[in-house]
């Protein structure tokens, strides 16, 4: 999946004009998820706001993601109750902002002899994944394996116990467009965006930020001040972080997330939620006239993400689905999708 495109010439040059010498209360560095709603949010509470970005708005790590908009259900395991109504307040405040841009869908899982819990369980958590949603979804369902074959033929139900099918949401288009309305959002507030711009330097003084950039279209310096430098750079962050001289006490920890695209697996516009023999989650999301499995969360010490080469991908969880029928071999494989989050 490809960024967003480049910014409409004459558009994008008055924005490089008026952050060369610019004065801003914030700049931000990074223009994916987190650049963009913090471009956004400061924007719209009356800041002056500079958002630059070294590629294209939402190039990086925010167009490799499930494209799924949670409430944290797996993090019930953990009993972090608190974690999970705050993660559901904000999908939920998310969904009733951007009712376009978010569709609430319906997830089913089915559970063999090799999941983590029974069926029994797993619905007891549904309902309470639903009430600290604030039951802003439809309500669960606890499934039979037989009802479960019925309602979604492509699933193997014979060593299927029996399931739950809850709600959730996921993103309309894709997460590229809309990391990209966002910061394009940001401008109605007064932000100045501009993509393809690299930070070279930053230097903090008694009256702020000097931050010292290039125009990597034509190769234009560019200098501009500010009060506050936010870095959202997001597997960057340590890079970034070493230009603004800024030092943390914990050091990122990274995870690789790796998606298959497949040929179609169901047509019923369900998110299918299994486990591999590890009790590894896994999904298989709707993307058009495909499908995506995934996603592995593999520990790296690499921020960059090179994907390795197709007959050595590892997606054991993916390639077994112990209940699923008529599965993909490696060659029915389209396309991979690599993406790297710090923790």
């Amino acid at each position: 999946m490809a960024g967003i495109p480049n910014q409409p010439r004459d558009r994008r040059a008055e924005a490089i004009d008026r952050i060369d010498d610019g004065i801003f209360d914030v700049v931000v560095v990074g223009g994916g998820i987190n650049g963009a709603v913090s471009a956004l949010a400061l924007a719209a509470h009356g800041l002056q706001v500079a958002l630059v970005e070294r590629h294209d708005f939402g190039s990086g790590t925010s167009q490799e993601s499930s494209c799924m908009v949670w409430g944290g259900f797996k993090y019930l395991e953990s009993r972090d109750l608190k974690l999970v109504a705050g993660l559901c307040d904000s999908r939920n405040r998310l969904a009733s902002a951007y009712p376009t841009r978010l569709a609430e869908t319906r997830f089913m899982a089915a559970l063999d002899r090799g999941a983590p819990f029974p069926p029994w369980f797993a619905a007891l958590g549904a309902v309470a994944y639903w009430g600290l949603g604030r039951l802003a979804t439809q309500p669960p369902r606890h499934r039979s394996a037989a009802t479960i074959e019925r309602l979604e033929p492509s699933v193997d139900t014979s060593m299927v116990r029996g399931g739950i099918e809850y709600s959730d949401y996921l993103l309309v288009d894709n997460d590229a467009r809309f990391v990209s309305e966002l910061a394009i959002g940001s401008t109605r507030y007064g932000a100045t965006i501009a993509n393809r711009v690299e930070v070279l330097d930053a230097d903090q003084g008694v009256n702020g930020w000097r931050i010292a950039m290039r125009d990597r279209v034509d190769g234009r310096d560019l200098e501009a001040t500010a009060r506050m430098v936010v870095n959202a750079g997001g597997p960057d962050v340590p890079v970034v972080g070493e230009l603004l001289g800024s030092r943390t006490e914990n050091r990122l920890v990274f995870s690789k997330g790796i998606h298959l695209v497949v040929p179609r697996i169901t047509d019923s516009g369900r998110i299918l939620a299994f486990f591999d023999d590890d009790e590894r989650l896994f999904y298989v999301l709707p993307m058009g006239e495909r499908s995506v499995i995934g996603t592995t969360d593999t520990q790296v010490d690499d921020h960059r993400c090179p994907l390795p080469p197709r007959t050595g991908l590892s997606l054991s969880g993916a390639d077994q689905r112990p209940y699923r029928s008529g599965g993909h071999c490696r060659s029915d494989v389209i396309a991979e999708r690599c993406g790297v989050e710090p923790w």
